[in-house]
């Protein structure tokens, strides 16, 4: 009797391979992402940041075209506060909103501008958000007292627009018009030129670091006709003011002239006290400088390493002084 043989089994093809993974292999894998995300990280920080820094030198060539287009229109700069172009008692920057393309909330507020002036959308005007004014690399953005979107992260250059002859004056309710108003005019103004003179510089919307707490808010350094010089009344300016190298508020706040007036880079923690972050002075969120807007209406970025006395040449419109070869 012959026997059947069973069948043989198929032995496994030499090139097939196992579906799953080993520990070692997904972990080989984990940290071949790592080191990936770990390269591509610090280069996405950088186009990030460098958008930034074009997006907030974009907003000061707004601000700078704006300037000139108020000049031709009014026949002068506005102040840095006062009443100017049909708005009583009011600071720069709301001066300055009809030029950048704000026209409704500077017509919504009126001929009195305060900080109960409620807008049609409901909110009031201190807390109305100006996206011209707002650097996206400012890293103090939000962290508000009480306007919260009102902050600004750019500043006017009181040697300009409130005047060298006002920069050390302290004022009341009755002078504070004439003391923050240079009556600045383009050319006649910039003797230096244009193109050698500052007029808008970044500065952090939140800055604690001396005193009281300080800050850019763009309507701050208006008066109340309904509080008649009581209460919240900022005219013709405070610790909160838009403004750098020059100047005395209301509330004593002193900025710093000369030389020391340059700018700060990264002063954090801004929200320290004390801290390194000076409300008096210009301050920048970028690394290694600062945005500027220059009078003819372009744009610098200045190094964190410009010296102090070609800071101060650049701010003042008319002292001869000729920029060092760090500008």
């Amino acid at each position: 009797m012959i026997r059947k043989s069973s069948p043989k089994q198929p032995l496994p093809h030499p090139t097939e391979q196992r579906s799953a993974f080993t520990l070692i292999e997904l972990l080989v894998v984990i940290a071949i992402i790592a080191v990936l995300i770990g390269l591509l990280l610090p280069a996405v920080q950088k186009v990030r940041a460098a958008a930034a820094r074009i997006k907030c030198a974009n907003n000061l060539k707004q601000m700078g075209l704006a300037l000139h287009n108020c000049n031709d229109t009014q026949g002068r700069l506005p102040p840095q506060a006062a009443t100017f172009g049909g708005a009583n008692y009011a600071p720069l920057l709301f001066h300055l909103l009809p030029y950048v393309e704000q026209d409704n909330t500077w017509k919504a507020a009126g001929a009195w501008p305060s900080w109960h002036t409620t807008l049609p959308s409901g909110t009031y005007l201190r807390q109305a958000r100006i996206p011209s004014y707002q650097c996206p690399a400012d890293m103090s953005l939000g962290t508000c007292l009480d306007w919260c979107n009102g902050d600004a992260s750019y500043a006017g250059n009181f040697q300009v627009f409130g005047g060298s002859a006002n920069a050390s004056t302290a004022p009341s309710l009755a002078n504070g018009a004439t003391l923050w108003d240079g009556q600045a005019r383009v050319p006649s103004t910039f003797q230096d030129g244009t193109s050698n003179t500052i007029v808008f510089a970044e500065k952090l919307a939140r800055c604690d670091g001396t005193g009281a707490p300080g800050g850019n808010w763009w309507m701050r350094g208006v008066f109340s006709y309904n509080n008649l010089g009581q209460g919240d009344d900022s005219f013709p300016g405070d610790r909160l003011s838009s403004v750098f190298a020059g100047g005395i508020g209301i509330d004593g706040t002193a900025w710093i002239q000369g030389p020391g007036s340059k700018f700060q880079v990264q002063p954090l923690p801004f929200l320290q006290n004390p801290g390194p972050c000076d409300k008096r002075l210009a301050s920048s969120s970028h690394t290694g400088g600062t945005n500027v807007g220059l009078g003819d209406g372009s744009v610098r970025f200045l190094s964190a390493s410009i010296s102090g006395t070609t800071w101060w040449n650049a701010i003042t419109p008319a002292d001869g002084n000729p920029l060092g070869s760090d500008w």
